[in-house]
């Protein structure tokens, strides 16, 4: 899929996979110093099978975007590189003798096990697996144990080996009629006879600058970790590079406690571990594969951690000294329950993240989600677009809920990250509603008469209560109306907790209702109150919030009937033409007005004016001197009226000390019929006028996407 022009960071899928391809083009050219052209044919061979059977399936599936060329190759030289190419001469290591007729490590075979692998690896780890919504295992591993596994009794039998098992105490030194595990090592992968004894520095200028027995991609540890760490340079923000580290750590560390268990040379042990082949590459190229790694930092951690103590254990007690790759796929299988573990949570204090630089792009291509965690990190409000992304795809309520999926503010960072050109923040559930989605809300939950500028509604009037609230308290007096006469037994409703900052929480009597009274300009999360109160238990449960947060609501309510079908939610919509951002409304209220809005008792939007009170004196300005402080998804948003709400609230259409209410629900005219309201009539046309004008700055700024 392409879209049209559009700025966002420089970054895209194609471009990441395009260095990616650059740096295994590196390493494969320096396999040729030890191991020939046979390294250089398999990768074209298995780059060519990933590239072509790319094509095929995309011409079979004919989903659009599912073509990814660049990917694909990227897969291929993978696959090539972590194959185990040349064994060891004969008369080096006697027990390998047959191994070539179990084990095709060697041209021609070679070329035809590494093709068999790209096959596998692309049309069912890759592509099919990635119907499944996303991808479980590391397509390349995954096919590589599958292909092999006929072979793996072999590799893991101890006696296969003449190696020294590392469940033992390892040493440089040996004798004449012992040969240390050190010259085992070295006689194997520098190609060189048996000795009895090797120094330390022979073996460790074979283990990080050339072997000439390892996967393809590990020749040289020292070029595996430079051009890594450069790739990680470049792509900075979008590799995982915490997974290498944790797993680099994690190996060392585990190589010392094995040492101190068995004893032998310690600096032998973490050597042979550390610089091994399959772990050197699988390090920095395979174990930070995106997909199938967890995307929070903590997860990351964590996986690289959990990769370096398996690995250390499959070689130590398996005797499979490639065991880094079935430890891979083990850790893969925990990315679900690791993407949980320290996902960022919105909170007062916001960071400030500074985006990259801009790019202007004639056209960018959309693609599956590519699974970088980008998005998490660069959002100003600590949400996890990718996570809601995933929960909103699957319908899972409780999940987006949890996630405070509708404290959006439209700051639209993560979709500017995006290297897959995603809208990350139309999954968000207070986005506003597309044509056909907001027919089904109507029809299911509305009754009444449609009008194109307010909505479905049955009645308008204005209003007063005996409450002494904001605009005739009437908000306030419906929630407490609603509580004494069973409609429902908790409200979620917006209370100031620190100044004039506010949070969502629960009311479940009418003192708690009139402790919240009073309109609070800012917006507020509520949908993980809602979570907390279905988990209690609650079923008869009330929302008060702006037009963005009856959307979140609404979105979520189906979902939540198809598992609760005795759930009941009254939700409550305030008109709202623009709430704000707390700091800059805090810093703009000092700047215009010389007051501090912590101080404030109460705050109002009227007829254009922004008053705040503070020890009983009106403090004034125009609402326009406060557009540096709007939020962002205000200017999308164009529903003035909370259109999809039970009732809508709000003072435009009233005269001072009223409010405007329209009944747009069965469940809303049994609230207002439960309170006695002195009705007068409301000015529809001055309501109708400013939801025009919020419909069209929605048009407007929607247009610029």
């Amino acid at each position: 899929m392409v879209k049209q022009t559009s700025v966002k960071a420089p970054m895209t899928k194609d471009l990441m996979m395009k260095y990616t391809f650059i740096a295994l083009c590196v390493l494969a050219a320096i396999s040729f110093i030890a191991l020939g052209f046979v390294p250089i044919i398999l990768s074209a061979i298995s780059v060519l099978v990933a590239v072509a059977c790319d094509y095929l399936l995309s011409l079979v599936m004919r989903k659009k975007g599912q073509l990814n060329t660049w990917s694909a190759a990227v897969f291929g030289l993978i696959v090539a590189l972590s194959y185990t190419l040349a064994t060891p001469s004969a008369p080096l290591m006697s027990s390998y003798a047959g191994m070539p007729e179990l084990l095709p490590m060697d041209a021609p075979m070679a070329y035809v096990y590494v093709a068999i692998i790209a096959a596998l690896g692309m049309v069912v780890f890759k592509k099919l697996q990635g119907l499944l919504g996303r991808k479980y295992l590391n397509p390349a591993a995954t096919a590589k144990l599958v292909v092999f596994l006929p072979f793996l009794k072999t590799v893991l039998e101890p006696s296969a080996h003449e190696m020294t098992s590392l469940a033992g105490p390892v040493f440089f030194n040996g004798t004449s009629m012992a040969p240390s595990f050190a010259s085992l090592v070295q006689s194997c992968l520098a190609n060189v006879g048996i000795a009895s004894s090797v120094s330390p520095a022979d073996f460790f200028e074979t283990m990080i600058l050339l072997k000439y027995h390892t996967w393809i991609g590990g020749v040289s540890s020292i070029a595996v970790i430079a051009v890594g760490i450069g790739l990680f340079l470049i792509c900075r923000g979008y590799i995982k590079w915490r997974i290498t580290l944790a797993y680099l750590v994690t190996t060392i560390v585990m190589a010392l406690i094995m040492s101190g268990i068995y004893g032998g040379d310690a600096l032998l042990r973490v050597g042979f571990t550390l610089f091994i082949g399959s772990s050197i590459f699988l390090a920095f190229f395979m174990a930070t594969d995106p997909a199938t790694t967890p995307v929070t930092h903590v997860g990351q951690n964590v996986f690289g951690i959990g990769l370096g103590v398996l690995t250390v254990l499959i070689q130590t007690y398996m005797n499979f000294l490639g065991g880094s790759i079935l430890a891979l796929v083990i850790m893969n299988l925990t990315t679900p329950m690791l993407d949980k573990v320290g996902v960022p949570k919105p909170g007062k204090k916001r960071p400030e993240r500074r985006r990259p630089e801009a790019k202007q792009f004639t056209a960018t291509k959309t693609y599956d989600c590519v699974r970088c965690g980008a998005c998490m990190y660069a959002c100003q409000n600590s949400l996890s677009p990718i996570l809601i992304k995933q929960a909103f795809e699957k319908r899972n309520a409780k999940t987006l809920m949890t996630l405070a999926a509708d404290y959006c503010t439209g700051c639209r960072t993560c979709n500017f990250v995006c290297p897959a050109g995603i809208n990350l923040e139309s999954y968000t559930i207070g986005y506003p509603l597309q044509e056909e989605e907001a027919k089904k809300i109507e029809e299911q939950f509305l009754s009444g008469t449609a009008d194109e500028n307010i909505g479905v509604y049955s009645e308008m009037f204005s209003a007063k209560s005996d409450i002494d609230g904001q605009d005739g308290g009437v908000t306030t007096a419906l929630l407490v109306s609603g509580m004494e006469n069973g409609l429902f037994d908790a409200a979620i409703v917006v209370k100031r907790t620190d100044g004039y900052w506010a949070e969502a929480v629960i009311a479940e009597n009418a003192d708690e209702i009139i402790e919240a009274k009073g309109t609070k300009y800012l917006r507020i999360p509520l949908m993980s109150k809602l979570g907390e109160l279905i988990a209690k238990g609650k079923r008869k449960i009330a929302i008060v919030g702006m037009a963005c947060e009856v959307r979140a609501a609404r979105r979520i309510q189906p979902i939540l009937l198809s598992e609760y079908p005795d759930l009941e939610l009254t939700i409550i919509g305030l008109f709202c033409y623009e709430c704000f951002d707390y700091y800059k409304l805090k810093e703009e209220t000092t700047r215009l007005l010389d007051v501090d809005l912590d101080s404030a008792e109460k705050t109002q939007i009227h007829k254009g004016k922004y008053i705040v009170t503070i020890d009983g004196k009106e403090h004034a300005t125009k609402v326009k001197e406060l557009n540096n402080a709007v939020e962002g998804r205000c200017l999308d948003c164009p529903d003035f009226t909370a259109q999809y709400s039970d009732i809508s609230v709000g003072s435009v259409g009233s005269d001072e000390g009223y409010s405007t209410v329209i009944v747009r629900s069965d469940i809303g005219k049994k609230l207002v019929e439960s309170l006695d309201l002195a009705k007068g009539k409301a000015d529809k046309e001055a309501v109708t006028k400013l939801s025009i004008l919020k419909e069209k700055r929605a048009k407007l700024n929607r247009s610029g996407d």
